[in-house]
């Protein structure tokens, strides 16, 4: 984003200095001429002042004075210089001697005739175009002669083109300073797009509380203000959505703890014989589902606050233990567990979140692997945090199955076992804690479920 403003700038900025600068160099161009003909002009009455003493009385000490002054203008500018008589007979040059006739030039016939001429011509002597100018020598009404003062054109058009180069130099300059200007700017302005839109990447990670800074000024700052009032609000709808599913789980057990209760002892009281009792073992396994039910909503509930902090924890240390209190279990099903891992593997863990995870994995793993099967908890430390894996050689789940395992309520079997909720639990536990869970395929044959945490 911030290097499309600074093109949007680079190029806004391109275009004014193209709009502004293209017909000023035209314009300086033309009065770069226009001035240089008015200096000609200028240089050339001022060299016929000088000629009228020669034309109307000559003399040896005239001719010499005009001479030296020809020479002395001659050291000083590229123009070339020709005084003529009345017939048009050159008498005093900057570079050539006296005695040549000038009546075939047009400027110098004008001249003769009493009217300044000027211009640009091609001089076929040459071979290049010459800026002319050409003005009549006067003594009062009388007309001695003409001064003629040629400049070459490439030389005025280098003059032209140096203006021209300065003037696109300093188009250049700021144009270069536009984009350095575009890109503070654009930096400054994306910064903080990028913290807002950092903030709301925290927000749907499920980091509620996360604001954006606010300051600055400017329609951002609005921004930032009218996104940080719709944060509160989410926050405070998902915080009251998670308190009423934690209060009404919690208010539910203790009904539903009454009724298991009095159920039980409705089938004390009831003869064996009576065909009711069927009924009631009925509702008494769906009451116990219920429960399941009501327990993980609850659990769910307090894996999803995140107001837990992180803390340190032993991960092998815990692993160990767990798998420990899962072997009695396992040894009575026939089913070998083991564990592998380090001594020691320090991760960032939200309490008992490592505990609740690991008890998750086991005890699917250990709902589906048949007698004589294996379940091997690995943990593994990396770069980035601790890697555990639950491997087992059941039946695994396929690939579409292990994309939609971690939703609520889904359940892999079509039985009423489970609630559907352990591995939803699972999943908010880890990302409470910073991290990720997925499901693959095992090496033994059926599925890994993995859990990372962070260092």
């Amino acid at each position: 984003m911030r290097w499309r403003l600074v093109a949007i700038l680079v190029g806004f900025t391109t275009l004014v200095l193209a709009v502004q600068n293209i017909p000023l160099s035209k314009f300086l161009e033309q009065r770069e001429f226009e001035t240089h003909i008015a200096q000609l002009q200028s240089d050339a009455y001022t060299i016929a002042g000088w000629s009228i003493v020669v034309l109307e009385t000559p003399s040896p000490e005239a001719k010499l004075y005009l001479s030296a002054h020809v020479a002395e203008y001659a050291k000083t500018s590229s123009a070339r210089v020709v005084v003529v008589d009345q017939t048009g007979t050159v008498i005093e040059a900057s570079d050539s001697g006296s005695g040549e006739n000038f009546t075939n030039r047009p400027e110098i016939e004008q001249a003769l005739t009493g009217q300044a001429a000027s211009g640009e011509r091609m001089s076929q002597s040459l071979g290049e175009p010459l800026i002319y100018v050409a003005v009549p020598v006067r003594a009062g009404p009388k007309i001695l002669g003409a001064v003629r003062l040629t400049y070459p054109s490439s030389e005025l058009q280098a003059q032209i083109n140096d203006t021209v180069r300065s003037l696109f130099s300093v188009g250049l300059i700021s144009l270069l300073s536009a984009a350095l200007i575009a890109f503070l700017m654009a930096t400054a302005i994306t910064r903080r797009i990028r913290r807002l839109s950092h903030t709301a990447e925290r927000i749907a990670e499920g980091d509620l509380a996360a604001r954006v800074d606010d300051s600055g000024g400017g329609e951002i700052e609005e921004l930032a203000t009218s996104f940080n009032i719709m944060a509160e609000r989410v926050q405070g709808l998902v915080e009251k959505q998670r308190d009423f599913a934690g209060d009404a789980s919690h208010q539910l057990r203790t009904p539903l703890t009454a009724l298991r209760l009095r159920m039980d002892r409705t089938v004390e009281l009831m003869d064996l014989d009576d065909p009711a009792v069927e009924q009631v073992e009925a509702a008494r396994n769906e009451l116990d589902r219920l429960q399941r039910l009501v327990d993980g909503l609850l659990a769910l509930a307090r894996a999803d606050s995140r107001n837990q902090r992180t803390v340190p924890m032993d991960i092998s240390s815990i692993a160990r233990d767990r798998v420990d209190s899962w072997r009695p279990l396992a040894d009575e099903q026939g089913v070998q567990i083991e564990f592998v891992g380090p001594a020691i593997a320090m991760a960032q863990s939200v309490p008992t979140g490592v505990e609740q995870v690991l008890d998750n994995y086991i005890d699917n793993a250990l709902e589906v692997v048949p007698a004589g099967g294996r379940v091997v908890v690995t943990v593994t430390p990396t770069d980035q945090g601790v890697l555990i894996t639950v491997d087992d050689n059941g039946p695994g789940l396929s690939p579409e199955d292990r994309v939609r395992a971690f939703d609520r309520f889904w359940r892999g079997r079509q039985d009423d076992a489970g609630s559907g909720l352990g591995l939803a639990v699972v999943s908010a536990l880890v990302s409470a804690s910073g991290g990720r869970v997925w499901l693959d395929a095992s090496p033994l044959g059926g599925l890994r479920a993995a859990a990372k945490f962070p260092r």
